[in-house]
C-alpha cells in the first residue's frame, strides 16, 4: 500500500485509505516531517500548504479551503515544541559556522526560511559565530589559502572572489588567503 495514497481493492471496490484533508491529517503529517527534518514555522507552514495542494488535487477539490486547517496545526507544534524558530536558527548558526558559512550568508537563509530577525540576532549571540573562523573553514573545505595545491600568484584572484563571493569581507578574505597553515591551523583548532 502506497502512503498517502486512496488504494481501491477491485475484488471489494472500497478504498483502503481516506484522501480527505483533515486536521488530523495535517497533524500526522506535520509531526512526520518534523521528526525527519528540523524547520521552522514558516517552513512547516510551506509543506503543510503542498501537501494539501497534493490532496486536493488527487481528490479534484478547491484547495484553497483546507489552507484554515493549517495555522491550528502549526499552533499545535509551536506549543508542544517541535517547532522553535530561535533554537532551528542556533541550530543553523552553528552548523553554519562550522561549515565555513559567514555572517551574511546564514542571515539570508535564515530570513528566507522565514525566522524573525529579532530570532536571528538571539541566536547570533547566543552561539558563537567567529567570522574569521569560519573564512578559514571554508577555504579548507575548498582547499585555499595555506591548503592551496598551486602557487599563489596564480590562484590569488579566484581565491578571493570565492571567499567574497561566499559573504566575508574583502579584508578578511585577503588575510585567509595569505594566511600560513600555523595561523589557520591554530584559528581552527582554538577553543572557543
Amino acid at each position: 500500500m502506497h502512503a498517502g495514497r486512496a488504494v481501491t481493492c477491485f475484488w471489494l471496490g472500497v478504498t483502503s485509505m481516506s484522501n480527505k484533508i483533515t486536521a488530523e491529517y495535517l497533524r500526522r503529517a506535520a509531526l512526520h516531517y518534523l521528526n525527519r527534518y528540523n524547520a521552522s514555522e514558516d517552513s512547516l507552514r510551506r509543506v503543510l500548504k503542498r501537501k494539501i495542494e497534493r490532496r486536493a488535487r488527487e481528490a479534484e477539490d478547491d484547495p484553497h479551503q483546507h489552507y484554515e486547517l493549517i495555522e491550528p496545526v502549526v499552533c499545535f507544534c509551536r506549543d508542544h515544541k517541535f517547532i522553535d524558530d530561535l533554537r532551528f536558527a542556533q541550530s543553523k548558526v552553528r552548523t553554519g559556522t562550522s561549515k565555513g558559512k559567514s555572517r551574511s550568508k546564514l542571515t539570508l537563509e535564515l530570513n528566507s526560511k522565514g525566522v524573525s530577525g529579532e530570532d536571528i540576532q538571539t541566536a547570533f549571540e547566543d552561539e558563537v559565530h567567529d567570522e574569521e573562523r569560519a573564512a578559514v573553514l571554508l577555504a579548507k573545505r575548498r582547499r585555499m589559502g595555506p591548503w592551496r595545491t598551486k602557487p599563489l600568484d596564480l590562484r590569488r584572484e579566484k581565491e578571493l572572489a570565492s571567499l567574497v563571493r561566499a559573504g566575508f569581507s574583502f579584508s578578511l578574505a585577503r588575510k585567509v588567503v595569505e594566511m600560513s597553515m600555523e595561523e589557520a591551523e591554530e584559528l581552527i583548532f582554538a577553543p572557543a
